[in-house]
Order: structure tokens, then sequence, then C-alpha cells
């Protein structure tokens, strides 16, 4: 954090359970950070212990009533004796955005960007971490903004040659190609199922609570007829092949990836299906970039630029050449920063959270595109030297 901040321009506090400050502690060297324990049991205590339930209430409506009284306890003594310029969270929190309502936030994570292209990134948004996301929530300006056709043409190349021909290389590299032509049948698009392991806050907050086979059945039976699908998992969490071979036989139009080649088979198969399915991951992002039609379940920051129901996957538009522009420019003027640069340009970081702070308006920070230009997309996708 000292190393971000660039040295002594801040005071930092952490707010997080004793575990996890001890985890932290145990990452780098000792800095003078004022600790504040969150005491889990605590914050449990109002839903018995379900943290389900507790997820959820993360999730519900900033006018909805607060539940968590431990959480908006432990919040009132941080304004009360630490008394934050700037909030930082790395999930949705809704008694964060009530308790500080007059304070800056900004709420981050692992950017939703191709990972093939061997960048990370975080984003930082200064108006709400899901929900309230600049992307949601801004989801109508974004797809009215017209940038120069030049600009426009430029970043759709850099996407092209940087990440739509980089997962077909992938995919024929792998055989994928040929194994999707092969279970294709004339005349049926194909839909790709994008699943995010269960225990995720976007998953059991943004959507609900439900087991992975589940909600694969539940999505192949709202899938339009005409419709073939296959389903991609994260890393950390799939289904046995012997479940989705027994889910194949109940669901004609599912077509089970061979586990030989399911590991990591998302962004490869992207430009060969027609749409996306997904709650909210870098794969829905990267179909909408991509030009897919994309359907998202729940309450999540993709939802405010993709279809809604399943009847619409053969109807809805997907996002013009410009649309999809626009989203890049976004995601690449500020909005989105390389994960290198926050973690290891010293002072990096403290420039960035100064400038949120000293903003007048920092959500239209994020849509003032007179300093933006292509080279800043191309960064952000490792196509020009840092």
């Amino acid at each position: 954090m000292e190393n971000a901040a660039g040295g002594g321009r801040f005071n930092f506090a952490i707010a997080t359970s004793p575990w996890l400050y001890d985890f932290f502690r145990g990452t780098g060297p000792e800095t003078a950070t004022l600790q504040i324990e969150v005491s889990p049991r605590r914050v449990l205590e109002a839903f018995g212990g379900d943290r389900y339930r507790y997820v959820r209430d993360l999730y519900a409506p900033a006018s909805t009533p607060p539940v968590n009284q431990a959480l908006v306890v432990v919040f009132e003594e941080i304004r009360e004796s630490f008394n934050p310029d700037l909030i930082l969270s790395y999930a949705q929190n809704r008694y964060i955005e009530t308790v500080f309502h007059d304070k800056r936030h900004v709420f981050s994570e692992m950017a939703p960007l191709p990972r093939i292209t061997g960048q990370s990134a975080f984003f930082f948004d200064p108006s709400g971490h899901q929900t309230a996301n600049l992307l949601r929530k801004e989801a109508s300006r974004l797809r009215n903004i017209i940038l120069p056709k030049t600009d426009a043409d430029e970043v759709l190349s850099l996407w092209q040659y940087n990440v739509r021909d980089r997962c077909i290389e992938a995919a024929k590299t792998r055989g994928l190609d040929q194994w999707l032509a092969g279970i294709r049948e004339e005349g049926r698009p194909v839909a790709l199922l994008a699943f995010q392991p269960p225990d995720w806050l976007t998953y059991e907050g943004a959507y609900e609570t439900i087991p992975l086979d589940a909600l694969l059945m539940r999505w192949l039976s709202d899938l339009p007829s005409e419709w073939l699908a296959v389903a991609t998992y994260h890393p950390l969490w799939r289904l046995p092949p012997e479940m989705e071979a027994a889910i194949a036989s109940e669901f004609p139009n599912f077509r089970s990836i061979p586990e030989e080649l399911s590991v990591g088979a998302s962004e490869p198969l992207l430009p060969f299906v027609e749409a996306v399915l997904t709650i909210s991951s870098s794969v829905g992002m990267m179909g909408l970039l991509d030009g897919k039609c994309v359907l998202t379940y729940g309450r999540s920051m993709l939802d405010g630029l993709s279809a809604r129901s399943p009847d619409e996957l053969s109807t809805a538009p997907s996002l013009t050449p410009m649309q999809r522009a626009a989203v890049m420019a976004f995601l690449s003027n500020g909005y989105c920063h390389d994960v290198h640069d926050c973690l290891d340009r010293h002072g990096y970081m403290g420039d960035l959270w100064c400038r949120i702070i000293n903003s007048k308006d920092p959500d239209s920070d994020c849509f003032d595109f007179s300093q933006w230009s292509p080279v800043m997309f191309g960064k952000l996708l490792g196509a020009v030297a840092t």
C-alpha cells in the first residue's frame, strides 16, 4: 500500500476479519496500518450464521432498512475514529454506501477483460461494485457514445488482432473448433453457458443460492428449442463428467465438452458461438465486446448492456460496432488499470486515489474522453509497450 500510494501521502486502516488481517501481514513488510477487526461471528449472527443470507443482504437495494446492525456499528466506529476520505471495497456492500454516504468510495475487483492476452487489470468504480456499477447505471449513456470513426475502427482492430484472433488460434490448436463443428446441427445456433463457482458473491448475491447442476438444468429448460448449449466452468469448480452425461441424457439440446478439452475453453470457444449466458463474468463482457448476444441473470454490472430473457436470444440485437468501441474506450479511460501499474509503480494508486478524492464528480470523469486515445485500449490488452 505504501508503494502504491507513493509513501507518506495516506494513512491506512484495514477493516477485515482477524484471520484475513494476519494473512495480509504475512505477505509483505510491516507497515503502520490501523487494524479494525470485524468479527465474522457478529456479522453473521443477524442471519443465524447463514452466509448465503448475509451475502444476499449485501446486495439488497440501498433503500432496504439495515438488518446487519453489527456492520453498521463497525462502520460507524470507523467513521468516528478514523474518518476516512476514501473507502476501498472489493465486494458489493450496501452498508458502506449507507454509513459513508458523504464519502468517496472506490469499488474494485479483477477487470472483466480477456485472460487470453496474458494481461491482468483491476477495475476501480467510484459508483458501485455490481448493482450501482457505472457499466450498469450508465448503460444507456454508454450505448449512445459516438467516437470518431477512426478511433472506433482502431480499437475494434485491436480487439480483432489481440483477442479474437488469439481465441481462434487457441481453439484450433486444441481442437475445440473441430469438436464444436462436429456437434453443430444445421440451422441451430449455439449458446455458451459460462458458470462461476457457486460460492462466489456474484453467484449468491447478484443471482441466488442454487446448486450448479440445478442451475444448468434451469438454463437448459429456459433455452429456446432451436438453440444448442455448451457449458464451461471456472477451474476451481466444475460438474463431474458423469453428472454432465446424466444431464445431457435429459436435455437433448445440451452438448458436454470432453473433459480433456474443457479446461479454459470459454475464451477459445467464444468466436464460434452465437450467444453467451452468464451471471457476471469476464466471458460475458468478452461476448459483448465481440458482438455476441449476451444474456445475464440477476443484478450484475453487465445486465444493463445485455438481454434479460432467453426469449430474446434470437431477437435482441447485440451491441453495434460503435457501441462495442464505446465500451472499449470506457474500460480503458481510467476505469481499468494494469495490475503491474497498480502494484509496482511507486505512487500510481496514490495519484488515482487523490484524483477521486478531489474530483467534483468522479462518475463524470470516467466519461471524459478528451485525453483518451485508442493507444490506451491497446495498452490494456498488452498491444503496446508500457
